[in-house]
């Protein structure tokens, strides 16, 4: 009797740790879904820029805008509830959220009738956003699936300053309409949107990788139904994965970003802490970064009379972020530079330059991993160049067959 109740009570010991986990397992976090980087874009397009006209007056400056703002979202991973991160990081001056609202995307702009909410701050349905902060909305009851869209609008009474670098295309509307399904008389603009992030609440949440990079990596694109780019694929393969990883890819590009230097955006070396280190969930980024500290060094159309760049200090910077990263407990993915030759910043001295930190990449052993996306979008009968049907036309930027072959040339298990 005394062996029986014994083992009664040792029973009992392991059901006490055992439920807690099994309920561990089974447990319910916040994590980042989605992310669009703020940046700033203090430039004007030079005359002797060769610029397509429609592309000319898409990047062109104009006033700030007032109104009901609306974006369309695809998150990285399910939940059943939700938070939106709203950015004044880049501001210089307050910015007034009048309202807010958060729902499932239909077609376009519209949102899913039935499905929209308020979003408050603090319990405020208004907030003003000091400039260089962030705000983050109060949790909203949503059920949200993975890649699956969101539509978030604020109403902006005082006006917003868009910049068309920004790359982002969002409807605009009079007056607050953020509780309506579909905004009455709205314009389609261009640019950066004030929404940085949203967060999901749901059981068993996936690891996520940060895409650090600029507009080859960007997930802003200027018309819907484009291709996020690399990451958007790389997701798509994940949730398509038999497997099943339990992953979530979220996009911290900025077209035109550099590792060293601040002007299209805050560096990469600056930016590191606020758009990867800060994640909830991260356990790798993928640092696909370089072409413009390469591009741009020197005499530049685009960013005028800079330094030349020393190969040895851009390796410093990777080194760097390398190293933050680590400390993080985070590990790092880099990604080869890809082929630019033709394209308006192209020079055969810069050519070397890209060859050298290529070769570092491979053959360093300091990144946790290496994707090879030169490989993956390069011209086999010349190297130098994007194959014909990778290349949009630029010779710099990959058409959305060449983000596609990106996505898909990374090895999933580089994430086990």
């Amino acid at each position: 009797m005394a062996a029986i109740r014994y083992a009664r009570l040792v029973a009992a010991g392991l059901l006490l740790f055992a439920v807690p986990a099994a309920a561990q397992s089974n447990r319910e976090a916040w994590i980042d879904a989605y992310q669009s980087s703020p940046a700033d874009y203090d430039f004007v397009i030079p005359k002797e820029m060769k610029l397509p006209p429609e592309t000319r007056e898409r990047l062109r400056d104009r006033p700030p805008v007032t109104g009901t703002l609306r974006m369309r979202i695809a998150v990285a991973a399910g939940g059943r509830e939700v938070r939106i991160r709203l950015t004044n990081e880049d501001g210089t001056a307050p910015l007034t959220i009048a309202a807010a609202s958060v729902g499932l995307a239909a077609t376009g702009f519209d949102a899913r009738p039935g499905t929209l909410h308020k979003l408050s701050f603090g319990g405020a349905d208004r907030v003003t956003i000091a400039p260089g902060a962030p705000v983050l909305s109060d949790p909203v009851e949503l059920s949200v699936q993975v890649l699956g869209d969101l539509v978030v609008s604020v109403h902006i009474p005082q006006g917003l300053k868009l910049k068309g670098f920004g790359n982002a295309a969002m409807a605009m509307g009079e007056g607050d309409q953020t509780l309506s399904p579909a905004l009455s008389g709205a314009d389609t603009i261009i640019g950066r949107p004030p929404v940085s992030g949203v967060m999901v609440r749901g059981a068993n949440p996936p690891r996520v990788i940060v895409a650090l990079g600029d507009s080859i990596t960007d997930g802003n694109r200027p018309a819907l139904g484009q291709l996020h780019g690399w990451p958007e694929r790389l997701q798509q393969r994940i949730a398509a994965s038999p497997k099943r990883p339990a992953l979530a890819v979220i996009n911290a590009g900025i077209g035109g970003n550099r590792v060293l230097s601040t002007s299209w955006g805050k560096a990469a070396l600056a930016r590191f802490d606020r758009d990867v280190a800060r994640i909830r969930g991260v356990s790798h980024v993928i640092l696909f970064e370089g072409i413009n500290d390469i591009g741009n060094g020197g005499s530049s159309t685009m960013f005028g009379t800079n330094p030349p760049l020393d190969v040895n200090d851009l390796i410093a910077g990777y080194r760097q972020i390398i190293a933050r990263a680590h400390a993080a407990n985070i590990k790092a993915v880099m990604g080869t530079l890809t082929p630019f030759q033709g394209a308006t910043s192209y020079s055969e001295a810069r050519e070397v330059q890209r060859q050298a930190v290529n070769r570092w990449i491979r053959t360093s052993g300091e990144p946790d991993a290496v994707i090879d996306f030169d490989k993956a979008v390069r011209d086999p009968a010349v190297p130098l160049k994007l194959r014909p049907d990778y290349d949009s036309g630029d010779h710099i930027h990959p058409s959305e067959a060449g983000y596609r072959a990106m996505g898909d040339s990374i090895d999933l298990a580089l994430f086990r």
